[in-house]
């Protein structure tokens, strides 16, 4: 079965993913962007401490932003209309890690805490809106902001599992460009999120073009 060229703008999402995941958890107070897995547990950590508004808010903040993400991407889908021309809504989660950047040019976001707040919401709902999008136009066994589910299919369908699969290169490479930007992402942002968030949006960028031709095909 042949694999549709927005492939290459998928894995670029990928990576995008995990940048923008690794700066909020690194350089943002601790949070995800998107994993809510994490988010939830976290809080249900807070909750049994009973440091729910003290330590636990910042969690709650991020998954209100992700829910947005999802409402308003679900929305601007149905306004483009279904196939091809539904991938226009890529563009709304552009303009929200543009902005994200440009706001992180402000000053501090580590010691400012309006502006770190500012951030996560921005970013959460990026992320919350990506997924949505992707629930459309993933290319399968492509991991983006979930890999538990590659993970196992590759594990699942490998030698180990006595079995086999053709999609092992895919499973793979999608996990190692998770990995690889991650740990990029943590470097920069340990030194400024700034530098880990323009990377992530000039990244976003490529695959808006990749999009944009796949998309006349």
């Amino acid at each position: 079965m042949p694999i549709p060229e927005h492939k290459y703008g998928i894995y670029l999402l990928t990576c995008v993913c995990g940048l923008v995941d690794v700066t909020c958890f690194v350089g943002l107070h601790g949070v995800f962007s998107t994993l809510m897995t994490g988010n939830f547990l976290m809080f249900s950590i807070a909750l049994s401490d009973g440091l729910a508004f003290e330590s636990g808010l910042k969690y709650i903040r991020a998954i209100v932003g992700f829910t947005v993400g999802v409402v308003i991407a679900a929305q601007i889908m149905k306004r483009f209309g279904e196939g091809n021309h539904s991938r226009k809504a890529f563009w709304f989660v552009w303009f929200l890690i543009g902005a994200a950047t440009v706001i992180s040019l402000c000053g501090s976001p580590q010691s400012h805490t309006f502006l770190r707040d500012s951030l996560v919401n921005l970013l959460s709902m990026a992320m919350g809106a990506m997924a949505t999008i992707l629930r459309a136009h993933t290319v399968q066994d492509i991991a983006t902001s979930l890999l538990t589910g590659t993970y196992t299919s590759l594990i699942a369908e490998s030698p180990l599992a006595s079995a086999s699969s053709d999609r092992w290169v895919r499973r793979l490479i999608s996990i190692l460009l998770f990995v690889v930007s991650g740990a990029i992402g943590a470097y920069l942002a340990k030194i400024d999120p700034t530098f880990s968030l323009g990377i992530a949006f000039v990244l976003m960028s490529f695959a808006m073009v990749i999009f944009h031709y796949s998309a006349r095909e």
